[in-house]
């Protein structure tokens, strides 16, 4: 029997990647040749900029002539006015998270434990540009988020390519732009940092730069805890690409384990400054998370339930609602415009937990739909990403921030661009989700609760 020695099967391991049964060759060359290389800066651009206008208009306009509830930032904080045209652009893309990383670039974390959750690379970054320029920090990360979406969108578009093909990376593109809640990329906020740091390790590791996939994915975890979960696709394509050879472990195997640097480096820093490297876990019971299982988290979200909550030393039982259709039952029997403009209505819109709900289902049939049509790789940076949110719901709202969280997860898009291939369902689909996009976005910039 013919057998194939070591070095032949190291040889033919470096020639084809073993993903999705295909060599990687063709794809990366046919994704380096003149036009394509050409259109994967242009479409991208194109696509950024349609989103920037769309959400742009819709928060300015809305921030200038709306009506505001109240407002909920950080407490004993308050907003400074920005001058002139900055505070129509900037002033209602800041609102919510935006001013917790405005307050820690200009404070940093200091002694105040609430602080812990939010990451510290965009407020490091938000606070360097602003030194340098001597722009607001609020400023500083509006164009940081905004420059990082578009560079997202240009990694996303060749790790689509390499894996599928150009009409499907267009399709992906278009479906993460124009998605309802897509106006956070524009907003102060770390999804278009993380989004860029985590697809451009993951299409660094699959054209094997693993120094630089390893160096992004450090700082993807020091812009947000979930990006230390880029171990497990960097693992996979770490294996398939060099086997489990020890030889091929040291060095370049290190690469694999270096987003567990963000989480060690923000320990170490709260340590210094508050005295407790673990605060960034210990602060999540502050911000009204607690324990469950998935099932019983997605019962909650369904039709409520009651959490057991530990905060501040006490354990109190909490009674949380599921999702409250009224809204939309009260819209169909009584359709005006005084109705759909009301503050009231407004409200029970943005307090219903539907949107939570209807994302988070649809991203998990997404994500069962992306085990037989999606790279492995993919599929494990995409799973746990739903799965640790249902582990630790909210008391405020169960499913708190999942239309938000599924922005990250790229390969959600991939398959959505899968199955809206048909014009006659993709055009439909994408007014509607403009649509949804524009409306969302108003209430974000009049202080209405989105995600």
């Amino acid at each position: 029997m013919a057998t194939r020695s070591r070095g032949g099967l190291r040889a033919a391991q470096q020639d084809t990647i073993p993903i999705r049964g295909t060599g990687v060759t063709a794809p990366i060359r046919a994704a380096m040749d003149r036009p394509l290389v050409i259109s994967a800066y242009r479409f991208p651009l194109f696509v950024g900029a349609v989103h920037l206008i769309i959400v742009q208009l819709a928060a300015s306009l809305a921030f200038r002539f709306g009506t505001a509830t109240g407002p909920s930032g950080p407490a004993n904080y308050v907003e400074k006015n920005l001058n002139g045209i900055a505070e129509t652009i900037v002033g209602p893309m800041r609102l919510w998270d935006g001013l917790w990383y405005t307050m820690i670039a200009e404070q940093g974390y200091g002694n105040w434990t609430p602080k812990a959750a939010f990451w510290p690379l965009f407020p490091w970054s938000m606070r360097l540009l602003s030194d340098l320029t001597g722009m607001a920090p609020e400023v500083a990360g509006y164009l940081i988020a905004n420059v990082c979406f578009v560079v997202a969108l240009i990694f996303l578009y060749r790790l689509v390519v390499i894996e599928f093909d150009v009409r499907i990376a267009r399709r992906t593109l278009w479906a993460l732009a124009l998605f309802p809640t897509s106006l956070f990329f524009s907003a102060v906020y770390t999804e278009s940092p993380f989004l860029m740091l985590s697809v451009g390790a993951l299409l660094a590791a699959r054209l094997r730069y693993w120094w630089i996939a390893g160096l992004l994915g450090a700082l993807a975890a020091l812009t947000r805890s979930y990006g230390v979960f880029l171990v497990l696709p960097f693992a996979l394509l770490f294996v398939q690409q060099y086997g489990v050879y020890l030889r091929d472990l040291l060095p370049k195997g290190v690469t694999v384990g270096m987003p567990a640097l963000g989480p060690a480096i923000f320990g170490w820093h709260l340590e210094r400054v508050q005295n407790s490297w673990k605060a960034f876990i210990d602060v999540q019971n502050q911000w009204n998370r607690t324990s469950a299982t998935p099932w019983e988290t997605l019962g909650c979200g369904i039709q409520g339930c009651v959490l057991t909550l530990t905060q501040y030393g006490r354990t109190r039982d909490w009674t949380v609602d599921g999702a409250d259709w009224s809204w939309l039952r009260e819209l169909r029997d009584h359709p005006s415009w005084s109705l759909v403009t009301s503050q009231t209505w407004r409200k029970s819109v943005a307090d219903g937990d539907t949107l939570e709900l209807v994302c988070t289902l649809g991203f998990i049939a997404i994500a069962l739909i992306g085990l037989w049509k999606l790279p492995l790789y993919q599929s494990a940076y995409l799973i746990p990403g739903l799965l640790i949110p249902l582990l630790s719901p909210s008391t405020v709202h169960p499913l708190m921030s999942m239309p938000r969280f599924g922005l990250t997860l790229f390969p959600i898009f991939i398959v959505l661009a899968m199955i809206l291939r048909p014009r006659v369902i993709a055009i439909p689909a994408a007014v509607f989700s403009t649509a949804l996009l524009i409306l969302l976005t108003i209430q974000f910039a009049n202080w209405y609760w989105v995600s």
